[in-house]
């Protein structure tokens, strides 16, 4: 247990060099304290269906499908055809990833945790599957100012995953 302990502290006292090393800061044109007010408002933010996904911050480390501005927008993932069967499809491509945690949040959403593998970093992504099956995501680094694109690298492998998985049933309708 204090081995860990020793392990976190080394870790975040790395963290800390390394963000004051790369001149990582929060956006330089927002006032501080109104910088952590919307932290605090977006974290505490309970989304519903009004409201699909939490906006990205001004950030670069966050990218969604429903962003307006081209610096976070990425186009929504394909989906199975139908809500059900796009859950299934997600859950599955999840579970094969490496250090990725996730869970239901209501009957359209998922919520996962991705961690990196050296400095254990987290990334939050949600997704949100329509009715028709289309998965709405958003991707956002929980640390940080810039990501270096590893969100928008993270969306954009889960498309080639589920389109990898989509492509037989693609065939298989074809043949029929």
């Amino acid at each position: 247990m204090i081995r860990t302990a020793i392990n976190r502290l080394a870790t975040a006292f790395i963290l800390a060099l390394a963000l004051a090393a790369s001149g990582c800061q929060s956006d330089p044109e927002a006032p501080a304290a109104e910088t952590a007010e919307t932290e605090m408002a977006e974290k505490s933010h309970t989304m519903t269906d009004t409201r699909l996904l939490a906006p990205c911050p001004s950030s670069p480390n966050c990218v969604s499908s429903l962003a307006d501005d081209e610096r976070h927008r990425v186009a929504p993932l394909p989906g199975a055809g139908h809500r059900e069967a796009s859950l299934a499809l997600l859950k599955d491509t999840l579970g094969e990833l490496p250090r990725v945690r996730f869970e239901a949040v209501g009957p359209a959403r998922l919520q996962a945790r991705f961690t990196t593998r050296v400095m254990r970093f987290v990334d939050d992504v949600t997704f949100y599957v329509h009715e028709d099956g289309v998965i709405e995501v958003r991707s956002a680094s929980r640390l940080g100012y810039w990501d270096l694109g590893a969100n928008r690298r993270r969306v954009e492998d889960l498309r080639e995953r589920l389109s990898r998985r989509l492509e037989p049933e693609a065939g298989q309708e074809q043949a029929s």
